[in-house]
């Protein structure tokens, strides 16, 4: 199965760190990772994942993006989750692949909501206070267009390429990005996602209202989407 799922999304990406100014590091793929549906810390893998890993045994995109590496001897989907699994539930039930460099704003899939395929949707989980969950992407490789559209925004935009200062977060500040996920955007209207963002009992005020916020941000840009 792993073979045969297309991945546009990260072609669309690895196109764009070639086409930019991206210092990328793509590390050599490794026999040994996890393939579709294996138990890794007892959920099922992400058949999306695994394709990434039948390619590519990690990607580093140097102060942004860093998917963690799967190359022998290092599996670092295994290390990534040592700090996950003291979140409290549903949290910890996520699995965590990759993370913003030098943060701890981290990506996971959420294995619960996979669909008949198989394929787990995209959180960034924000561990620093309130742990909570922001929802990215309808699944790996909607992700993986998502950043490529971000990066296509940075480096087309004169006032973004030329002033790092000025550019917008990933994924906070492209919600017409994010917001082209017509599948994602379905799950948010039918509160798929509630349980993983709100969370009244671990959040205080300030947080709720910023999620509340972020959804409403998305709703108001899906509707200029064409």
């Amino acid at each position: 199965m792993t073979a045969n799922v297309p991945m546009p999304g990260l072609d669309r990406l690895l196109v764009a760190c070639e086409k930019y100014p991206v210092r990328a590091e793509i590390r050599k793929p490794w026999g040994g990772a996890p393939t579709a549906g294996e138990l890794v810390l007892g959920q099922p893998f992400d058949p999306m994942l695994a394709a990434f890993y039948s390619r590519l045994g990690g990607l580093h995109l140097y102060l942004e993006l860093f998917m963690e590496p799967c190359v022998e001897q290092v599996n670092g989907i295994l290390l990534e989750n040592v700090d996950g699994s003291g979140w409290p539930e549903p949290f910890r039930s996520l699995l965590v692949f990759g993370r913003q460099e030098a943060l701890a704003y981290c990506y996971a899939t959420v294995p619960s909501l996979a669909n008949v395929q198989g394929f787990q949707p995209v959180v960034e989980i924000d561990p620093y206070e309130d742990v909570y969950a922001l929802p990215v992407a309808s699944n790996v490789d909607r992700f993986f267009d998502a950043y490529a559209r971000y990066l296509e925004l940075i480096y087309e935009t004169p006032e973004f390429r030329d002033d790092s200062d000025a550019r917008p977060t990933f994924p906070n500040g492209v919600p017409e990005i994010i917001a082209k996920d017509r599948t994602l955007m379905g799950m948010l209207v039918e509160g798929r996602f509630d349980s993983l963002m709100f969370q009244p009992e671990l959040q205080t005020e300030e947080t709720h209202t910023y999620l509340r916020n972020w959804v409403e941000k998305l709703r108001a840009a899906s509707l200029n989407v064409g």
